[in-house]
């Protein structure tokens, strides 16, 4: 029997091959720090009024000529994870500005490896599966956010916690701002797409860290939150 090649796994393999040999050397290029980090208030995250800063980081990060509405979708995790995590750092033993901080920026890398996948789809005429998409972002995501942070000055601790928290979480006494994040995530991700997030997993995740039930069911229902996802529609 002729072992034939699936053509569809041929045409994922060579438009995985065309956006990676592109993406590489857009990555190359980092984008200029969008403000001064050292004189931001990550508190800002919390409102009440509109920080300019934010929302021209968000055009930033969210601008690209494809996949739009999932780089959107990353940003909006972004923010509510740093407003969860601006009230969970002190109450797991944390630093409220470096928790928050890192919050909204833990998923940089990411955001920034697709665009750059986005931007080498259109200009080839061409887009990948789920699957291969998930790969190039967790195989260049962390090393780009590493990258970054360096480049745009971000305070030492608050870019180790955004860049390791998923490693450092599993040791909160010794990582409370990464434990946060973690949490803050999670907590996030319930409050935008509950359907995502299974039952019992952020109730297990808060025990996990240290986190009692009164908190948690007082960070569910602060309407701050709410408002900060409501002004990200």
């Amino acid at each position: 029997m002729l072992n034939r090649q699936n053509p569809v796994a041929g045409a994922a393999f060579d438009a995985r091959r065309v956006v990676v040999a592109e993406m590489r050397d857009r990555l190359r290029d980092i984008p200029a720090a969008p403000l001064d980090w050292q004189d931001f208030d990550p508190a800002a995250v919390r409102g009440p009024n509109p920080d300019l800063r934010l929302a021209n980081l968000g055009r930033l990060l969210c601008s690209a000529p494809a996949r739009s509405a999932e780089l959107r979708g990353l940003w909006k995790e972004s923010v509510v994870t740093a407003a969860f995590a601006l009230d969970l750092g002190p109450r797991l033993g944390g630093d409220a500005a470096t928790s928050a901080l890192a919050g909204l920026l833990h998923r940089l890398g990411d955001m920034l490896a697709l665009r750059a996948i986005a931007e080498s789809e259109h200009a080839n005429h061409l887009r990948l599966d789920a699957a291969g998409k998930a790969e190039l972002c967790a195989t260049y995501g962390t090393e780009q956010l590493e990258r970054v942070v360096r480049a745009w000055g971000i305070p030492a601790r608050a870019a180790a916690t955004a860049a390791e928290w998923r490693r450092l979480r599993e040791f909160p006494a010794a990582a409370a701002d990464a434990a946060a994040v973690y949490l803050a995530r999670l907590l996030a991700i319930e409050l935008i797409s509950p359907a995502f997030c299974a039952p019992g997993m952020v109730e297990l995740a808060a025990e996990e860290v240290g986190l009692d039930a009164a908190s948690l069911s007082a960070l569910r229902a602060d309407a701050t939150i709410a408002a900060v996802l409501t002004s990200l529609q």
